[in-house]
């Protein structure tokens, strides 16, 4: 007979019985239901089975009856030979072998799991056995360190389930199988608000990440332009969240996450002797790997380009500090964020379970070697930076915005000017006060004459109209005249 024939009915047999079992050694809340009643069950058949073979014994007597109430002569007579000595001596053996049995048990899981106490044990067992009294383990820590700190009597952390798991809000935890399959649970997607998620035997906890946006910091970085132009960010920060596919913030949902990414960023950390390292230590090497990236892409003319002209016409280097800071570039938050927004970037980041909120420089610094940087010796950055920023000076200042802008000031400067000199005319004049308005209207007389001189000599702007006239007219208030002559 070959081996296969006896198999099948082997395998046929099993098919019977494996469903059975699974619900007897099951390590679920419906296979410790089941366990209890099982257990229940038998205990008390057992019991009322020894009671019946003893021939219900220990019967009291029945002039008990005119001394006791019906209802208790009842109850006593009924109970009383379930605690017969003939039906203890059968029924207490069982009870102390199943109590020794939960007592080896209980001694072996602290041995085996070294945990502190026998008491921890002993509730962990008689919770997983019978689904009373589960443990439940409160994720309110984005470090492994930390939450094995808070909770180190709880049983969830040292041996696993079964038991109940309550993440906190921004947070989320990976448990694994007892076949190695991640499970991901997370707040507020999963789970009751009360209890937590169900987490089935020996399911343990792998990781915790922490949902809230987290800043990498990097204080300088060297990158490399295109071209070899050796560029330093300064004050180099980003702000990176866990990738939430294309899930929206909200109120409901204000910590989106994905599956994967929980996975990446709990399984693809590097493992040291002190332990598994914390994705939140390895964001300021992403924040210079990025940096030297994003400055590789662009020749040294793109990346001075990435500076908006307005920014020359603001903020001007003064004499006194002008050979530092014509090798300083600055580019606006928001700007920068843009261009770092990238395909490529975000694909990336998204095999590292991480996606990009904004990228912020304090400055961009191009540096020369310290031989150029000798007094009396211009190097190559600082006469680079220099040139550029004279052709955007010029390109600016020829622009047809920035020619309106200046006349506009100008002007605004000039009539300010004059204001105030009429003014100061009106309070602080040579002549009494009585008379303190022909003076004042001398000084329009020559303000306006001025203005008119200063127009006439630019050849692109005309005089307003009529201003002839108003000056004739100021003309001949304030001159002699006599009684009753007429205006010209």
């Amino acid at each position: 007979m070959s081996e296969s024939a006896v198999s099948r009915p082997t395998n046929a047999l099993w098919s019977l019985f494996r469903p059975a079992l699974d619900l007897l050694l099951g390590r679920n809340r419906t296979s410790a239901a089941f366990r209890f009643v099982l257990l229940g069950a038998f205990f008390v058949v057992y019991w009322f089975v020894l009671v019946w073979l003893a021939g219900f014994p220990g019967e009291i007597p029945l002039d008990w009856q005119n001394r006791l109430p019906s209802i208790v002569f009842i109850i006593i007579n009924t109970i009383a030979p379930f605690f017969h000595p003939q039906v203890l001596i059968h029924l207490l053996p069982v009870v102390f072998a199943i109590l020794a049995s939960f007592f080896i048990g209980s001694l072996y899981l602290t041995d085996l799991f070294e945990l502190d106490s026998f008491w921890i044990a002993a509730s962990y067992l008689f919770a997983s056995l019978f689904g009373l009294g589960y443990p439940t383990l409160s994720i309110n820590r984005g470090n492994m360190s930390e939450l094995e700190g808070i909770h180190t009597h709880n049983p969830l952390m040292q041996i696993g389930g079964p038991g109940y798991v309550v993440v906190h809000l921004g947070y989320a935890a990976v448990f694994e199988t007892e076949e190695g399959i991640p499970k991901v649970y997370g707040s507020p997607r999963s789970g009751d608000e009360t209890t937590g998620p169900f987490i089935e035997g020996f399911e343990r906890l792998r990781g915790v990440i922490d949902l809230r946006d987290q800043l990498g910091k990097v204080d300088e970085v060297r990158a490399v332009t295109r071209d070899g132009i050796e560029v330093y960010a300064r004050d180099a920060q980003m702000l990176f969240r866990v990738y939430g596919g294309d899930q929206q913030r909200s109120l409901q949902n204000p910590y989106p996450f994905t599956n994967e990414g929980i996975r990446r960023l709990t399984y693809g950390q590097a493992v040291k002797h002190e332990g598994q390292r914390n994705w939140v230590d390895l964001l300021p090497e992403i924040v210079s790997r990025e940096i030297r990236s994003f400055v590789s892409q662009h020749s040294i003319q793109e990346f001075l380009a990435l500076q908006p002209s307005r920014l020359l016409a603001e903020g001007e280097p003064s004499e006194e500090g002008e050979e530092g800071a014509q090798s300083i570039i600055q580019i606006p938050r928001r700007q920068l964020t843009e261009h770092f927004h990238t395909d490529q970037l975000k694909e990336r980041l998204k095999d590292q379970g991480l996606e990009l909120a904004w990228v912020g420089v304090g400055t961009w610094e191009l540096r020369d070697d310290q031989r150029s940087s000798m007094p009396g010796v211009t190097g190559p950055a600082k006469t680079l930076t220099a040139t550029w920023r004279d052709l955007q000076r010029a390109n600016l200042y020829a622009s047809t915005d920035y020619q309106a802008r200046e006349y506009d000031r100008c002007l605004r400067e000039r009539t300010a000017e004059g204001i105030s000199e009429i003014i100061k005319t009106w309070k602080h004049g040579e002549l009494p006060k009585s008379y303190r308005c022909f003076e004042t209207l001398h000084n329009l007389q020559m303000q306006m004459e001025l203005m008119l001189h200063q127009l006439e000599t630019e050849t692109d702007l005309n005089p307003p109209p009529d201003i002839e006239a108003a000056l004739n007219h100021i003309r001949f208030l304030i001159r002699s005249r006599e009684i009753g002559e007429e205006e010209a």
